[in-house]
C-alpha cells in the first residue's frame, strides 16, 4: 500500500514543481503604449463622438477584440463623418420693412439752388417712393416741417387714390418766393391717417425745396400766359410747320365735341392721382396720324435758361384715361429761317398712370432769337387722347 501512495504522489509532485519553475504572466501586463490599449482607446473614442452626434453604431458592429502581445499592425483608420446641417429659409435677424418710409426718386420742378425773382410764384414737385409696408390713402397729408415755408400750405392732401409699396407719385406744392434776395430752404414731410409724421430712409429726413432769390432772374418765359399770342393749327402728318397744318384754330375755343382745340384749363385730373393746376390742354383731332401744333412768338435765350415742364393725360375722376396715346414734340426755329428748326425734345406718351417731366439746356442757343413749336400727335383712333402741358416755362 505505501508503494501504491508513492506512485499516485509522484506526478502530482512533478506538477508541483513544474508550476514554480514556470514565469506566468500577470494580470493587465500590456502597458499604454502597446497596440492593442491605443486600438481600444481609439474605439472608445470614436464611440463617444458618435454618441455625442446623435448617430448609434451601425447594426451588427461589436467591440473589438484587443490584439496579442506579439502583433504589430496598425490601429484602424479612423473614418471622416459628414453630419448633415439644416439651414432655415429666411434670416433670424432680418429688419422688418417699416409702415410707412418714403424713398426720394427726383426733384421733377424747381431744382435746387434755382434762381428765381422776388415775389415769384412756382409750383415745386418731388418724385416719391412708398419705400414701407402700407399703402398710402386717401388721409395722407404733405406737411411743413420747419425752415422757409414761402408762402406754402402747412398741410395739404398727399393723395385721392391708393400708392402702394414700391409705387411713386409726384408731390406739389405751390409757393411764393421771398421779396427779399437771398437763400432759401424749406423742409417737408408726409404724415399718415394716425398723425404720425414719416420722412425719407430709416431716419426719417425730410425732403426740401431750396432756391435762390435774385434780381434779373426767374420765369423767363411762360407758356401758359404766351398761349393766347401762340398761333394753333391741326392736321394730317407729315407736320406743316409753314401753314400749321392748314385748319386755323381758335385759342380756348372747344367748338363741337370731338374737335381739336387748345385751352388753359385747371383743376384737371392727372394721371398718378395729382389734381392739377392751370396748365396747357391740347386736344388734338380724332383719328391716328392727326395732329395739332402751336407757334409760339419770338423769344431771346440767355445763359443759363432751362426750359422744363411735364407732359401727360387727363383722366376722369377715378384716374382713367383709356386708350390715350401720343406723342410730344418740341421744335425751336432759329430767327425765322425755316432750314433751322430742330426738335429739341420728344416723347410717346400711352395711359401709364404716370407723368412724365423733362428739362432742355438751352445754352446752345444764348444769343438766339427763337421760335417754339408745341405739337401733339395722334397715334390711334381713340377719343381718349386728352393730352396736356404741365408747369411748361424757361427759368434762369
Amino acid at each position: 500500500m505505501c508503494i501504491m501512495v508513492k506512485k499516485a504522489l509522484l506526478p502530482l509532485l512533478c506538477l508541483l514543481g513544474l508550476l514554480s519553475s514556470c514565469q506566468l504572466p500577470k494580470e493587465n501586463t500590456q502597458t499604454p503604449g502597446q497596440p492593442g490599449v491605443l486600438y481600444t482607446e481609439a474605439a472608445q473614442t470614436v464611440s463617444v463622438r458618435l454618441t455625442a452626434a446623435g448617430i448609434g453604431k451601425p447594426a451588427g458592429t461589436g467591440t473589438p477584440e484587443p490584439h496579442q502581445s506579439g502583433e504589430t499592425s496598425s490601429p484602424a483608420p479612423s473614418e471622416t463623418l459628414t453630419i448633415p446641417t439644416f439651414t432655415p429659409q429666411g434670416s433670424v435677424n432680418e429688419t422688418p420693412i417699416p409702415c410707412d418710409q418714403i424713398r426720394f426718386v427726383k426733384d421733377v420742378t424747381i431744382p435746387d439752388e434755382m434762381d428765381l425773382e422776388p415775389g415769384e410764384s412756382f409750383t415745386k414737385t418731388w418724385r416719391l417712393e412708398n419705400a414701407g409696408s402700407c399703402p398710402w390713402t386717401i388721409g395722407y397729408l404733405l406737411y411743413f416741417d420747419s425752415g422757409d415755408l414761402m408762402g406754402g400750405p402747412t398741410s395739404q392732401d398727399l393723395t385721392s387714390e391708393t400708392i402702394l409699396p414700391g409705387e411713386t407719385i409726384d408731390v406739389s406744392v405751390d409757393l411764393v418766393a421771398p421779396d427779399e434776395t437771398g437763400s432759401y430752404q424749406g423742409y417737408w414731410k408726409l404724415r399718415n391717417v394716425k398723425g404720425e409724421g414719416f420722412g425719407i430712409g430709416a431716419y426719417s429726413k425730410p425732403f426740401w425745396v431750396k432756391i435762390n432769390v435774385v434780381e434779373g432772374a426767374g420765369m423767363m418765359f411762360d407758356f401758359n400766359t404766351q398761349a393766347d399770342e401762340a398761333a394753333w393749327g391741326s392736321g394730317t402728318t407729315p407736320v406743316d410747320y409753314i401753314d400749321l397744318g392748314g385748319e386755323i384754330l381758335n385759342f380756348d375755343d372747344p367748338g363741337a365735341p370731338g374737335d381739336p382745340y387748345v385751352a388753359l384749363l385747371d383743376q384737371q385730373f392727372l394721371e398718378g392721382g395729382r389734381i392739377s393746376g392751370v396748365l396747357l390742354a391740347a386736344y388734338p383731332p380724332q383719328g391716328e396720324d392727326k395732329y395739332i401744333i402751336g407757334r409760339f412768338p419770338n423769344y431771346k435765350v440767355n445763359g443759363g435758361d432751362l426750359l422744363f415742364g411735364r407732359v401727360g393725360l387727363t383722366t376722369n375722376s377715378n384716374g382713367k384715361c383709356g386708350k390715350g396715346n401720343v406723342t410730344y414734340r418740341i421744335v425751336l426755329m432759329m430767327g425765322g429761317d425755316p432750314a433751322t428748326r430742330t426738335t429739341l425734345w420728344e416723347w410717346d406718351e400711352v395711359c401709364d398712370s404716370k407723368m412724365k417731366s423733362f428739362e432742355i439746356d438751352l445754352d446752345d442757343y444764348a444769343g438766339e432769337t427763337v421760335q417754339f413749336f408745341l405739337v401733339v400727335i395722334s397715334n390711334n383712333n381713340s377719343d381718349d387722347n386728352l393730352a396736356v402741358w404741365d408747369s411748361l416755362s424757361i427759368h434762369r
